[in-house]
């Protein structure tokens, strides 16, 4: 076969067979052909790419190219789904700190595993990486550890994710654990990503659901997908442990119980053969922490159905009378009228509030899986068929403005009457 000046091997073109048919000029990918002034098809060599597309639909077999055969990769018998996995066995939590103390999202994940480890009739694994962590060690058999691991290092005292990947990675090592939780965490997301590359395993992020499948005992793991639109159950066969990352308040928290018994294991730290960067100091939160809604115990969050800056100090009233706050779903950030940290849902934060009313909220599925958590939710839309009534508690339809003017004054009468609980 010719090639070209690039080395390429060329398709070349039969002229007396050629019928000027030019279907070839229409399926080369890269214009190397075009029809001479006698009729015939003209390969440019220097154009052609070798892709032998002209060779397959010339109709008249006018065109010489030899594909050259791929070779067959050998065949893998394929194995059984968690075959060689049995000996993989626990349910682990990677416990965060925040000060020495187990961040509340953390104890979160211990409930949620002490739920899966009674179906797998497995232990609750904790993993605790840090500095003078020790308190942190009783909480978690508080909160339903039957084991903590705990790596305490002056090299654990930040966060680097070197150190960090490394010691989490060993000791899912050493203790095999078929399920890893992790907190989505700005930390935790991070950590979650070098342990699954570490570990090559896979993970599946900002879930809102955990379940396991009776027939094989793997890890169902539920997340919103395609922006939201649809929900997507994933599940891992042939690798372990089973990971998920979970953002804070997606499940209950649960009881504490001081009088648990559990057992606290040291490891050592090995530590990662790379030099270490130097942390010279770190920007304090609290100059960017800004508004924290999830610590509200009331919100009224505003939907598009309320995007008017008008109404934003009748919903304030309402918040303020109620305990609360006033939030928003994505479209109002959109539209500038309230800012980013405000936001409920998926691509916002996910809460828990005891009261959530919502006002003007449809009720789109990354929104509905952010608010899942709430004791109560209250919704106020003119639209019978929104889909947040599916959830709400209590439902009103009807237009906002009359309703919650009518709201404010039942409200300030009930506590002019001296009853303070709304």
């Amino acid at each position: 076969m010719a090639k070209n000046a690039r080395g390429i091997e060329v398709a070349e073109v039969i002229a007396d067979k050629c019928i000027a048919c030019q279907v070839c000029i229409g399926e080369c990918p890269v214009g190397a052909i075009e029809l001479s002034p006698e009729g015939v098809a003209l390969i440019d060599p220097e154009v052609c790419v070798g892709c032998g597309k002209c060779f397959d639909v010339c109709p008249v077999s006018a065109i010489k190219f030899e594909k050259k055969k791929r070779k067959k990769l050998p065949e893998k018998e394929p194995e059984a789904p968690g075959a060689g996995l049995a000996d993989y066995q626990g349910v682990g939590v990677y416990i965060e700190t925040v000060d020495g103390r187990g961040a509340p999202v953390s104890w979160e994940l211990a409930g949620k595993a002490r739920e899966l480890a009674g179906q797998l009739g497995a232990k609750v694994l904790g993993f605790l990486l840090g500095d003078n962590v020790g308190p942190a060690a009783d909480e978690a058999i508080a909160y339903g550890c039957d084991e903590v691991h705990v790596i305490d290092h002056p090299l654990l005292s930040q966060y680097l994710p070197a150190t960090y990947g490394k010691a989490l990675s060993d000791l899912c090592g050493e203790l095999r654990p078929a399920i890893l939780l992790v907190g989505a965490t700005p930390l935790g997301r991070d950590l979650a990503g070098v342990v699954a590359t570490r570990l090559q395993t896979g993970l599946t992020a900002d879930c809102t659901g955990l379940y396991i499948e009776k027939e094989t005992d793997l890890l169902l793991m539920t997340r919103p997908t395609f922006g939201g639109n649809i929900m997507a159950t994933i599940f891992c066969q042939r690798h372990r442990p089973q990971m998920s990352s979970v953002r804070p308040r997606v499940f209950r928290m649960p009881d504490k119980d001081p009088g648990r018994k559990g057992s606290v294991i040291r490891h050592e730290l090995e530590a990662p053969p790379v030099d270490l960067p130097t942390i010279v100091s770190f920007i304090p939160a609290g100059e960017l922490a800004g508004m924290d809604i999830v610590r509200y115990p009331a919100l009224v969050v505003a939907g598009r159905g309320a995007c008017d800056p008008a109404s934003l100090p009748l919903l304030e009233e309402l918040a303020e009378l109620v305990g609360g706050v006033i939030a928003c779903s994505r479209p109002v950030v959109q539209s500038g009228l309230m800012p980013y940290e405000r936001q409920v849902g998926q691509t916002g934060k996910t809460v828990a509030p005891r009261l959530y009313i919502g006002v003007g909220v449809s009720g789109a599925v990354q929104h509905l899986v952010a608010i899942q958590g709430a004791e109560k939710i209250v919704a106020i839309n003119s639209d019978p068929n929104a889909p947040i009534f599916r959830v709400a508690d209590v439902g009103i339809v009807g237009d906002y403005q009359q309703i919650v003017p009518e709201l404010i004054v039942q409200l300030k009468k009930k506590k002019s009457n001296g009853n303070s609980e709304l």
